[in-house]
């Protein structure tokens, strides 16, 4: 049976080399794929160790244990000239990243991994549930901060769920001088930040 499952973040582009790092480090199979379509059709000009290699906001993780780089190469669709590279399967997860917000200047935007997996699939969830399991370490949990109806600001007690800011981002963006990190338009501040800190 397949199942779905996402994961958000919050990363810098320092995080997000650092993240890169760690999962390179972890499975020296593991690259990134970029999966914007263009009409670049070499994998190998797509393919990368490090994302912040390249200015797209849309990548796939892939591990060549369980594709090799030709078969990778043929995945795709063409649509009006564009090549549109798969972002899910057995050797994929999708991978998007973080972004400066367009509307609220000096916010940051969060970003995703998702998966799809078969249940009986032993090896593919393991090094799935890996890429989490590194996702969630480096990262540190992230608090609500909302406006009641009343006026009176509030910070969640307890931390989202499934949402989580690795430590640059942490640092820059803690809502201190209206530098949020955003979820959409929700506003998330680190641990230990406070509803005086933000006046």
């Amino acid at each position: 049976m397949e199942k779905m499952r996402d994961f958000q973040f919050f990363m810098t582009e320092k995080d997000e080399r650092a993240f890169c790092e760690t999962l390179r480090n972890f499975n020296h199979n593991i690259y990134f794929l970029d999966t914007k379509p263009s009409f670049e059709s070499d994998i190998n000009k797509r393919l990368v160790t490090d994302i912040t290699k390249l200015s797209s906001e849309f990548f796939s993780i892939v591990n060549l244990e369980f594709i090799s780089k030709e078969e990778l190469g043929k995945c795709y669709k063409i649509r009006s000239g564009y090549y549109h590279f798969f972002q899910l399967g057995r050797a994929q997860m999708q991978f998007l990243r973080s972004h400066p917000d367009k509307y609220t200047e000096g916010c940051l935007q969060y970003g995703r991994i998702a998966d799809s997996y078969e249940t009986e699939d032993e090896e593919e969830k393991k090094w799935k549930n890996s890429v989490y399991g590194i996702l969630k370490k480096m990262g540190q949990k992230v608090y609500w901060y909302y406006i009641l109806p009343d006026g009176k600001r509030e910070i969640s007690t307890k931390p989202q769920n499934k949402l989580v800011a690795l430590p640059d981002a942490i640092g820059k963006y803690d809502g201190k001088l209206g530098n949020f990190m955003l979820y959409d338009k929700a506003k998330f501040v680190p641990k230990g930040v406070n509803v005086v800190d933000l006046d």
